[in-house]
């Protein structure tokens, strides 16, 4: 895991470049049920609805992909519940306040006091952790796979120490001595270390991580999503997990206590990667995205709230809610995090008897959907029909059906039924099937069904 190899001379000054239409679109992070491949039908749908051009409203925003694509030739109002959505949605669609040189950005990082002393208070794991990869090359991964496992900072200052190993113990001890001493426990200097060090990105990655999140913390507003932005890009391109998620950390051992097979290569082939170099690609990305001349609209609200407050230029609402019983929070809670900075409390669960903090260090407070929740479904889609009815708007509602595979997770409403309910609000109301196409799904076979969606249903009321 070598420093930034070089980034002199490199300049972005393209705040005027002009849109290419959808050589423009790009992925700002792994993302489940993306729309990227159909970006053009939901495009197309409406404008015929709406050849106007008028303000949409893209109603459950995620990674910002629709509004991206649709802000090209109208006005977006862009709205999602999550920080880190609205963080990227802010960066594809408002450009940077100025132009920076990017060699002096990582050369601030690298060379300020924090990373200094990030690097001194993180210096035990990381070099424990160089250690395991040389003994893994070697043919025993027991180290590395522990690391992965056990070696988490944020477990071990909760009281809840798994590790196996003396020297595991050793260097988790004297990292959170270096952190308490350095008052790093209770502010958001090492957050990303303490928090998913070991367990989602390497030690090393996880200062670099921290240091950006510090630099970015000194930005103007302005400036300060593009460059969160792109941090988030990076921790998503970057992250050692199943599927590129973080709802799934790696098993690394077998039911009997070995490592499994060919685990070292899987370990290592993240986790070597460098933040900063990724961070310089991700930011050049939106960067180049540019101007599109409209008066866009981001926010962090809850769906029924923001149909409260949508101005009346709007004319089209675009809702892709959750269709399974599967909370997309679960999928994002570390960019959540990342954004907020705000040492969350952490999930337990009960294994064996005994608590321990969750695999995945999951916010305790993540955003649980009504749209996932069977008993609380029907009643928000009741309010997202009769709500933007009365904006006098039409609603563009992508849905996927239930299928008769059994490996396939049931979907929370029935398209009959959520057709049925939208005739009680809109005088037309017809389904327009996408086509058959395979969603971003987890890598792991046996975890597939969780988002297996093999169709998409766009609802279209009027």
């Amino acid at each position: 895991m070598k420093q930034i190899e070089n980034t002199k001379g490199v300049q972005f000054s393209l705040l005027n470049k002009e849109i290419n239409n959808t050589k423009s679109m790009f992925r700002p992070i792994h993302y489940l049920g993306s729309k990227l491949r159909i970006l053009d039908f939901i495009k197309n749908v409406i404008d015929e609805i709406d050849p106007t051009n008028s303000r949409v409203c893209d109603l459950f925003s995620g990674s910002g992909t629709v509004s991206q694509f649709l802000s090209k030739n109208r006005p977006i109002t862009s709205i999602d519940i999550q920080e880190y959505s609205r963080v990227i949605t802010s960066a594809v669609l408002k450009p940077l306040s100025t132009a920076y040189d990017l060699e002096e950005v990582i050369s601030e990082c690298k060379n300020s006091e924090h990373y200094q002393q990030l690097l001194w208070c993180l210096e035990p794991m990381i070099k424990h952790e160089l250690k395991s990869f040389e003994e893994a090359i070697k043919g025993d991964p027991f180290s590395i796979c522990e690391l992965v496992e056990k070696g988490s900072i944020i477990s071990f200052e909760e009281g809840y120490d798994e590790a196996q190993s003396s020297e595991l113990k050793k260097s988790m001890k004297e990292t959170f001595r270096r952190n308490e001493e350095s008052k790093f426990l209770l502010g958001p200097e090492a957050l990303v270390a303490r928090y998913f060090g070991g367990t989602y990105f390497s030690f090393f990655q996880a200062v670099q991580l921290d240091a950006l999140l510090e630099y970015v913390s000194t930005l103007d507003e302005l400036d300060k999503d593009i460059f969160t932005a792109a941090i988030l890009s990076t921790a998503s391109d970057i992250v050692n997990t199943v599927g590129k998620q973080f709802a799934q950390p790696l098993k690394t051992f077998n039911a009997d206590g070995t490592p499994k097979k060919n685990i070292t290569n899987r370990i290592m082939k993240d986790r070597q990667r460098n933040v900063f170099e990724i961070f310089i690609r991700k930011l050049q990305d939106y960067i180049l995205i540019g101007k599109t001349g409209f008066d866009h609209h981001i926010f962090k609200m809850d769906f029924s709230d923001a149909l409260d407050i949508l101005s009346n230029d709007v004319k089209v609402v675009y809702a892709d809610p959750p269709y399974t019983r599967y909370h997309y929070s679960r999928y994002y809670h570390v960019l959540e995090t990342l954004c907020l900075r705000d040492n969350p409390k952490v999930s337990r669960t009960i294994v064996q008897g005994k608590e321990k903090i969750s695999r995945g260090i999951y916010r305790e407070d993540r955003h649980q959907s009504p749209f996932s929740i069977k008993s609380k479904a029907q009643e928000a889609f009741e309010t997202l029909f009769e709500k933007v009815s009365n904006l006098e708007a039409s609603l563009v509602l992508s849905y996927s059906p239930s299928t008769e595979d059994k490996k396939s997770t049931p979907r929370i409403q029935r398209i009959e039924d959520l057709k049925k309910l939208g005739r009680k609000y809109f005088d037309n109301v017809e389904s327009i099937p996408v086509g058959q196409f395979s969603h971003s799904k987890l890598n792991n076979s046996d975890k597939n069904f969780e988002i297996n969606y093999d169709a998409e249903i766009l609802i279209i009321c009027k």
